[in-house]
């Protein structure tokens, strides 16, 4: 036998200033009108029973979930589920407030009200975890309760970092169901589970953690489907129901789209359904976005589910169901497939800003009403009168023997004895009336005996009874202070729970926030780093420029006394053969003896001349070093001395002075230069000049560090040490044509000091301009530097 799944819905109350898009047409009819702009027609949907805005929490419960209470008891499952958009009431409908007890609260209130005298000892129905049940023995039973009051503080604890004290604070109205077995014996299982992200969390997980673990669905012997590992507590009143519900809120994940289930075996399982809604609408981001789309997948999957199952039960087709698309669906499978009854309430915010939500929910819940499920059956033996007991039977034979002998110690006056009067015989007829005088006057003083203990027994009993009843009245009245305190402390418990939760939220908030905040940090520094790299780069790149041009500056320098050196030692040659040709001159004058007086007189005239010429011509071959840096540079300064061969010991008064200095004959490994503590390098060479002298030379240079680890040596001097012999330069004779050569040497010395005024020229010319290009590059440096860099 099937019957649909039965769809009520409940209207929210409307504020004054919003308009409303729903019409009620009837107890069961409602209308959605959608506004001009949308330009939808009005359409009507049909329901199980409307609830209106004025309709109250005991209302809803009598209606919707009574008979699923109804139905649990004789052993039958049922799910109850809220759907609807975000703030339509769905979770005020399902736990409603402490004064306005929903329908969970009222479902517990009633079914403890019910099972109070039927309950069956604790521990002893014991849960497996794995959607069964063990039935265990008194002694062992008796073993689980002295092993609860051995870790009773522990609780106490858990229940502390659970949720703090929370204690039942809900109405009982003390309603009632008739339909209870006295036959049976029942036992309440409580669990709380979650779907959060499509993952099933246990929320009275007591393990170790502060985050909760997940668990996985799994599918028993009997094809039902159940959470494996799932704690199921059993409790023995609603205060202990409550407390554990309370724990759960607690650890809930806190956001706004939230799975609640409560459920117990037979299963009435109590689901809040998170939100539908556009996520336009909640502006959600970040992980609230994520959140927003998996609830969406998941209810998504639950309509998906139920419009396959109308297909198939319309058709008689035979599609798929995919329940297990989503961790809701899977769980729920068994509901949808015959294994309880169903029923669903549609929560409508009848404003007309919620009027496309409300057209999805409306068309979802038309869709359920199609779905028909298979009529449940009870598993539980057949219904049987409760037969009086041996206990019973033994407790009223009891009652009865004592009051029997009540009966019997009542009689405690002496007995009357039976007279027998003889007519005939009067004088014993006196004799037994005597008697019998005697034992009526016994009787009497007995009589009075007892009243006058009675009395006092009574004035006694009273006197106790007015102790008993001070002591009552102070009990009751210290009752009643104690009972303001805690609700007193309840109240205060309550508030600091609430600004518990409001400081978390608080908390959780700033920590968001601090998250984003640390992330736009990092974004930043990474924009200050790569902007520092650039800078770094641009830097490393000036300095090559600048090493560049140094480098440039140094080989034009360079090329230019090479060009000076040739020209010089050009014009040594020049010299050396003009005193070659003058040498020739004077033996060819000394071995002429003929006629030494006329010659003498001839030749002694134009000698000055010849010897101012030679000295002229000798002065003008000293030539003015070169400028260079000054030459006490090797004071304080730390050298590297390279000799390439073993150099022969000067003679000279003036020696190299490099107090500092390493001595190598050959470069072996580059840290032979690339030392730090060494800024200075000298290579000595020796060499015999034109002349046959010994002539030292020390090339000078400085050794600077590059932005690579590496050195470079840049020479900017050579030292010449050179002796020679104060007899090397003579004044002779010369011919007339000796003169005329070294005429024709003198003639030709204006043209060689202009060439050398000119390269000098053009030597300080090209330094001008590199200079400049120098200053230029520089200043377009500097300009591109930032300020901070500049400082």
């Amino acid at each position: 036998m099937t019957y649909p799944v039965q769809v009520f819905c409940r209207l929210r109350t409307l504020p004054e200033e919003c308009q409303s898009c729903v019409k009620l047409l009837s107890p069961t009819t409602l209308a959605l009108s959608a506004s001009s702009k949308i330009g939808r027609k009005e359409c009507n949907y049909i329901f199980k029973h409307i609830f209106t805005s004025y309709t109250g929490q005991q209302e809803v419960f009598e209606h919707v979930a009574l008979p699923l209470l109804e139905d649990l008891v004789k052993g039958k499952n049922g799910l109850l589920f809220t759907y609807g958009a975000t703030g339509s009431g769905k979770t005020y409908t399902l736990t409603g407030e402490p004064s306005m007890p929903g329908i969970m609260p009222r479902c517990i209130g009633t079914l403890f009200n019910s099972i109070a005298d039927c309950q069956a000892q604790k521990f002893l129905i014991k849960s497996d975890r794995m959607n069964g049940f063990e039935v265990q023995g008194e002694n062992d039973a008796l073993e689980d309760r002295l092993l609860e009051v051995k870790m009773s503080t522990r609780k106490m604890k858990t229940v502390k970092r659970g949720g703090g004290d929370v204690t039942n604070n809900y109405e009982n109205d003390g309603t009632k169901l008739r339909c209870v077995n006295e036959n049976n014996l029942y036992a309440v299982f409580v669990s709380y589970t979650e779907v959060y992200n499509n993952t099933v969390y246990d929320l009275l997980d007591e393990t170790s953690g502060k985050v909760l673990q997940a668990k996985i669905i799994r599918e028993d012997s009997q094809k039902r489907m159940y959470v494996n590992g799932v704690v199921e507590v059993e409790v023995k009143s609603a205060a202990d129901a409550f407390e554990l519900f309370c724990i759960g809120q607690k650890r809930k994940h806190m956001g706004h789209t939230i799975l609640n289930a409560e459920s117990s075996r037979r299963q009435l399982s109590l689901v809040d359904l998170a939100g539908s809604e556009r996520c336009s609408r909640t502006q959600n981001t970040g992980m609230r976005l994520k959140e927003a789309s998996s609830i969406n997948n998941s209810l998504m999957s639950l309509r998906t589910c139920l419009e396959i199952l109308r297909e198939n039960q319309l058709n008689a087709a035979n599609k798929l169901v995919p329940y297990r698309d989503s961790r809701l669906t899977l769980l729920f499978k068994n509901y949808f497939e015959g294994e309880g009854n169903v029923r669903m309430i549609v929560c409508i915010n009848p404003s007309i800003e919620d009027c496309e939500e409300n057209l999805q929910v409306l068309k979802f819940a038309e869709m359920t009403q199609d779905v028909k499920t298979t009529k449940a059956e009870s598993r539980y033996t057949p219904y049987k009168y409760k037969t009086p007991s041996k206990t019973a039977k033994q407790t009223l034979s009891t009652q009865t023997s004592a009051t029997s002998r009540i009966k019997k110690v009542a009689s405690f006056l002496p007995k009357i004895p039976s007279v027998k009067l003889d007519m005939e015989n009067p004088h014993e007829n006196i004799m037994v009336l005597d008697s019998l005088t005697k034992v009526l006057h016994a009787r009497r003083q007995k009589r009075e005996r007892n009243w006058q203990e009675l009395a006092k027994r009574e004035q006694h009993f009273r006197k106790r009874l007015l102790h008993r009843h001070q002591d009552s009245v102070l009990t009751k009245s210290e009752i009643c202070s104690l009972k303001a305190l805690l609700k007193k402390e309840k109240q205060t418990n309550r508030k600091l729970n609430i600004k518990i939760t409001d400081l978390e939220t608080s908390n959780e908030n700033l920590l968001a926030n601090n998250k984003e905040f640390q992330d736009t940090v990092r974004t930043l520094q990474n924009t200050i780093d790569e902007k520092t790299l650039r800078i770094n780069q641009n830097h490393l790149e000036r300095e090559k420029a600048k090493q560049k041009l140094v480098l440039q500056s140094e080989k034009m320098n360079q090329e230019l006394d090479e060009k000076l050196r040739q020209q010089r030692a050009c014009l040594q040659t020049a010299t050396l053969a003009t005193e070659a040709k003058i040498q020739k001159i004077k033996n060819i004058l000394e071995s002429d003896t003929m006629s030494a007086c006329a010659s003498e007189q001839e030749v002694e005239a134009p000698v000055q001349p010849e010897v101012k010429i030679v000295q002229e011509m000798a002065a003008s071959a000293i030539t003015i070093p070169a400028p260079r840096n000054r030459r006490s540079r090797s004071a304080g300064e730390v050298w590297l001395e390279h000799n390439v061969i073993k150099p022969v010991a000067l003679g000279t008064v003036l020696q190299p002075s490099m107090k500092k200095r390493k001595s190598v004959n050959k470069l072996k490994k580059a840290s032979d230069v690339t030392n730090p503590r060494q800024n200075k390098y000298c290579l000595l060479a020796q060499e015999a000049d034109a002349g046959g002298e010994l002539e030292t030379k020390l090339y000078k240079g400085d050794i600077v560090q590059t932005c690579g680890g590496g050195a470079q040596v840049i020479f900017n001097d050579v030292e010449c040490l050179r002796q020679e012999s104060p007899t090397s330069t003579r004044i002779v004779q010369y011919s007339m044509q000796d003169v005329r050569n070294v005429n024709g040497i003198n003639q030709n010395r204006p043209e060689r000091e202009k060439a050398k005024q000119k390269l000098a020229l053009q030597s300080e010319k090209m330094n001008q301009q590199l200079d400049e290009k120098l200053q230029k590059q520089c200043a377009c440096l500097q300009a591109a530097m930032p300020a901070k860099e500049r400082h």
